[in-house]
């Protein structure tokens, strides 16, 4: 393992996972309008997107155990090229069944590069310095959600199809690069071969030392989901804010999750440690979430969705760096439960909030406040026997 963050291998993966983030983002602005070209109806876009993290709940853990037997390279490489060919069939769809095949496919696919990415660093990153070349990763994901919904939307002035083509370009590119540059960090001998392909249990993850982590990851993932999914619909309806304000926002919270995950997480985590970062990020969240619901113009929404930004890039890389350095489980498969169980939160959170939102404006944050209040209640209750256990571990 190296002591240094700034390796070229990490610089590769930097460049994979922001490329990956830009395929993802650019259909972004793009997919409402091109299935209701389609005669998709509101609540048929509503499945595009649950169908989506579904697949990700599901295949998400299956690639991350599949790492571990194959190694890291492997896996990045039939991640991103089967996320290209999804954006070929979605820019060759003709009807909502077809784009609902392509959504499938590309849920499958897209979630293998993740937790193969992390796991990497997982192998070739000290303890020490691992939250801050999470960090670095994440904040490549945020760049490449800054970059792609703004290509999307230029692209989409020439053809609605045209952005799917491109990601899928995007893809190609990744693929060759990961294949000549790229270096594979799990040796053979540390290899689980005899390892059957299969999906593993998520209750397999809360039967660990770490189980807590894994519970915070889901109820964070919620929260960040039903916002994500309510924000532009309860922007309209408490300010009236247009599609254009929504973007100033979003990419506000891009910038900020870019410089908190890319410069200060990993300082957060050596000065303090990542359970105190996770606390301040979950306690930012929750204070952008009240603040929302009195919020009065679109300076203020914009100012409230960088405190959102700031909590997520501080949370985020500080669990996932939690994860992997206390796991006792091999890399991939714990990186892979870890996805699955942020996937899961991804399907239920859109769903819920949106539920709510219909009921009354400020019922979804209401709800995403009480769930990220349930988290902070969980760490803190089960923190202390989580230590006490490792101690024992220890000791014997």
């Amino acid at each position: 393992m190296k002591n240094t963050i700034f390796t070229k291998e990490l610089l590769s993966l930097f460049l994979s996972t922001f490329l990956v983030a830009v395929g993802f983002s650019i259909i972004i602005p793009v997919l409402p309008y091109y299935a209701e070209s389609m005669g998709a109806s509101a609540f048929q876009l509503g499945l595009l997107l649950t169908i989506y993290a579904i697949c990700q709940f599901i295949f998400a853990p299956v690639w991350g155990s599949y790492s571990d037997k194959v190694g890291r390279k492997p896996v990045l490489l039939m991640g991103v090229i089967g996320f290209g060919i999804t954006f070929i069939l979605f820019g060759l769809a003709s009807s909502v069944w077809m784009l609902f095949i392509a959504r499938v496919a590309g849920g499958i696919f897209a979630c293998a590069a993740i937790p193969a990415a992390m796991a990497y660093i997982g192998d070739t990153t000290s303890e020490e310095n691992r939250g801050a070349s999470m960090g670095f990763i994440g904040a490549s994901l945020g760049l490449g959600m800054i970059i792609g919904p703004a290509m999307g939307g230029l692209l989409s002035s020439i053809s609605l199809s045209l952005p799917f083509f491109v990601a899928s370009g995007l893809a190609c590119l990744n693929f060759i690069a990961i294949l000549l540059f790229f270096k594979e960090s799990l040796k053979p001998e540390d290899r689980i071969v005899d390892q059957k392909l299969h999906r593993p249990n998520l209750l397999e993850g809360l039967r660990t030392p770490i189980a807590v982590l894994f519970i915070i990851t889901l109820l964070v993932s919620i929260a960040e989901a039903s916002h994500h999914g309510t924000f532009a619909l309860f922007s309209q309806g408490k300010l009236g804010l247009t599609p254009t304000d929504v973007g100033w926002a979003f990419t506000t919270a891009g910038v900020v999750s870019v410089i908190f995950q890319g410069l200060l997480v990993g300082k957060f985590i050596k000065w303090f440690g990542e359970d105190k970062t996770i606390v301040t990020g979950i306690f930012l969240i929750i204070t952008s979430f009240a603040l929302f619901l009195f919020t009065w113009n679109l300076q203020s929404t914009i100012a409230f969705m960088a405190i959102f930004a700031a909590g997520i890039g501080l949370c985020r890389p500080a669990l996932t760096a939690a994860i992997s350095k206390r796991t006792t489980m091999p890399q991939g498969r714990a990186m892979g439960i870890m996805q699955g169980y942020d996937s899961l939160g991804r399907a239920l959170g859109p769903a819920m909030g949106g539920f709510l939102l219909d009921i009354n404006l400020s019922f979804s944050y209401s709800m995403a406040i009480i769930i990220l209040i349930i988290s902070l209640f969980t760490f803190y209750f089960y923190k202390v026997p989580v230590v006490e256990r490792e101690a024992e571990q220890i000791s014997t």
